[in-house]
């Protein structure tokens, strides 16, 4: 399995507009950040986790040739603005794109992109829209994946665990049953917007992160979605020796 970041940024990436680098070393490369996105490869197949509004530069960037579906974990912005891009996209490869989404991300989504669903796909081979459910395992192209949801501001966010890896995006809190996903994982890529700052903005910071997994054994934890606060050397140097920011182009392979 393979695992690439292909964007380890927040809503507003790194620098925000107007060139603001915010408490991050512009000179660093690591702290140049793209928003949030993986793609997840294993047995021949290529799962893109979230679409954002960097992802023709993201798919451009890294050399990605082909995609099966897209993974989508929740409805805002900087995780669903590549969307309208995917009907082209299917039309260059040749192939439909299988869209999943739990019913309240769809529901966003088509109140952001209605003609999408309204024949509305002009030079497209076809999207394929396909419902997640919000607990429970589902089979996306022989790819076993267990899916949860995490609150997010008044959303709730699609997670979920494949084989020893384990996603979870824009979580301001866990339950117990889906703390028990993330038991004894290779890795965990998980969101840590505001680093060590204990702003309360529906995101997470390492200090909750490490309360709420105390209990859990995971190898190495992998922490992304990281905010213009967080300046790359500094948070690593503070964080413990299995636990390390993510960085665009990162790969993790199990």
């Amino acid at each position: 399995m393979k695992i690439t970041i292909l964007g380890s940024g927040s809503a507003y990436g790194t620098p925000m507009v107007f060139n603001d680098w915010g408490n991050a070393n512009s000179k660093n490369p690591k702290n140049k950040r793209m928003r949030a996105s993986i793609l997840l490869e294993d047995n021949n197949q290529k799962i893109l986790v979230d679409a954002g509004p960097d992802f023709r530069q993201q798919i451009n960037t890294f050399g990605v040739e082909d995609i099966n579906a897209v993974f989508l974990t929740h409805g805002h912005y900087d995780h669903i603005a590549g969307i309208p891009e995917l009907p082209r996209a299917s039309k260059l490869l040749q192939h439909k794109i299988k869209i999943y989404a739990s019913e309240e991300t769809m529901l966003e989504i088509k109140n952001c992109y209605g003609y999408l669903f309204k024949g509305g796909e002009a030079e497209s081979i076809g999207l394929d829209w396909e419902k997640l459910p919000n607990e429970g395992k589902i089979d996306i192209f022989g790819l076993n994946f267990e899916v949860f949801q995490v609150p997010h501001h008044k959303l709730k966010s699609s997670a979920f665990r494949y084989k020893n890896f384990a996603y979870i995006t824009d979580w301001q809190d866990i339950s117990e049953n889906s703390l028990a996903q993330l038991n004894g994982t290779d890795i965990l890529l998980a969101e840590c917007n505001n680093g060590f700052s204990m702003e309360k903005n529906g995101h997470s910071n390492w200090p909750e992160i490490a309360e709420r997994l105390k209990n859990t054994y995971i190898k190495q934890i992998v922490l992304g979605h990281l905010s213009a606060r967080v300046d790359y050397e500094s948070f690593k140097n503070k964080l413990p020796l299995n636990v390390i920011p993510a960085y665009d182009g990162m790969i993790l392979e199990l």
